[in-house]
């Protein structure tokens, strides 16, 4: 499922038009971007949990280059699964 076909049933379930339910999605999905930029977690109960991660600078060796390369910090975005959404895939 991609975002239009989400929207699509969306809206649908819904009854509100495409236009408003691409809004919400949009803003809905910023905020949740906005609290990863600001080092904070989203969490929804049944879903799971978003929140950021900083993995430390490492020594990687390219191949191509035949060379050894630092890889700088940075922050990578963590999700886990609820129990409940776990089980109902599971099922």
């Amino acid at each position: 499922m991609n975002k239009q076909e989400l929207i699509s049933e969306l809206a649908k379930n819904l009854n509100i038009t495409q236009k408003s339910c691409r809004q919400a999605l949009d803003g809905f999905l910023e905020e949740i971007v906005e609290a990863l930029e600001e080092d904070k977690s989203y969490s929804q109960t049944g879903f799971g949990s978003f929140r950021t991660e900083v993995s430390n600078e490492r020594i990687s060796y390219n191949p191509a280059l035949k060379k050894k390369m630092i890889l700088p910090r940075k922050k990578r975005i963590k999700f886990r699964p609820s129990s409940k959404l776990k089980e109902r895939i599971n099922e």
